[in-house]
């Protein structure tokens, strides 16, 4: 059930495009990174990784503190979703932790295998986040 806020509506519709330009700075760091395994220099790599980390946790924690507490706030039917969203980040965390392990010990080849399964969970969990903020604020979802 859709709440008549209209105020709140059109701050979501600014925040969906926020998250979309955030995706795509993260997949730009995706793509620094992936570009960093499969060269030679563990430290560089390791460097790469760390800003993506950063950027990704820098991101999870703006959309757990603000933007799903005002989607839910216009949406309040979205509450499973958002804790199914919030469940995805903890998951994700953890496989940076073990991405991180991996790359301590200059494993390139298998960090490279774990950053590549990794992208393609985020890439899935971007879209589901755009597709909600759409539906949630009745704008197209972007094309990618």
């Amino acid at each position: 059930m859709t709440t008549r806020q209209p105020g709140l509506r059109k701050r979501m519709e600014l925040e969906a495009r926020r998250i979309f330009h955030q995706h795509e700075q993260l997949d730009q760091f995706y793509a620094v990174t992936a570009w960093a395994l499969e060269g030679e220099d563990a430290r560089a790599a390791r460097q790469a990784y760390r800003n993506l980390q950063d950027a990704l946790e820098s991101h999870f924690q703006v959309e757990e503190r603000t933007h799903f507490p005002a989607l839910h706030g216009l949406e309040p039917g979205t509450e499973e979703v958002l804790a199914g969203l919030v469940r995805e980040h903890d998951a994700f965390r953890d496989r940076l932790a073990q991405l991180d392990r991996t790359l301590a010990v200059d494993d390139l080849a298998e960090g490279g295998r774990q950053l590549k399964e990794l992208g393609e969970a985020l890439e899935r969990h971007e879209k589901a986040e755009e597709r909600l903020f759409a539906s949630a604020t009745g704008t197209p979802p972007p094309s990618r």
